[in-house]
């Protein structure tokens, strides 16, 4: 008889219980990924820290570090080193905030702007790569649940959940 398991089905922490192998197999996913798509990157000298803050440059215009460092999730001092690369490279510049003589804005250079298409374009073939097997059905539920882990209440380590539910 025929098991109707696949080989995703039978993972190496089976022993672990559900909640610690869901957290290390999105963990080890997210690692695995970060690594392709640094490496599919290096010809343009950034990597996947750089090239999201590009992209959300590119998205949303010229941003406040803080409000970058709140868009992407990271403290100030990562976010400063990432903007140090950037300005290195003349991909981004600060500029100072008219009406806040402390404050300045993230803008995006031509070259910058540049290298965000670029990325985009080895994001898409990174993504056929790491996800190109699954179903438009799987992969649309598992972007869906994705989406509902980041949404849930306690998804913020700054606001941990009930600890006592199940």
């Amino acid at each position: 008889m025929r098991s109707t398991r696949s080989p995703a089905d039978s993972a190496p922490l089976d022993f672990l219980p559900p909640d610690v192998a869901t957290g290390m197999l999105l963990s080890t996913v997210h690692r695995r990924s970060q690594k392709v798509f640094n490496e599919a990157l290096r010809p343009l000298g950034i990597e996947e820290r750089h090239f999201a803050t590009l992209a959300v440059l590119d998205g949303t215009g010229p941003l406040t570090q803080r409000r970058l460092a709140d868009l992407l999730d990271l403290d100030k001092s990562s976010l400063g080193r990432i903007v140090d690369d950037l300005e290195r490279q003349r991909l981004a510049e600060r500029r100072p905030l008219p009406g806040d003589r402390r404050a300045h804005a993230i803008h995006l250079t031509e070259q910058g702007r540049q290298h965000v298409r670029d990325g985009h374009r080895i994001a898409a073939q990174v993504g056929r790569h790491l996800f190109g097997h699954l179903s438009p059905r799987t992969r649309a539920a598992l972007d869906h649940a994705l989406r509902e882990v980041l949404a849930a209440p306690g998804a913020d380590p700054a606001t941990p959940g009930d600890e006592s539910r199940p």
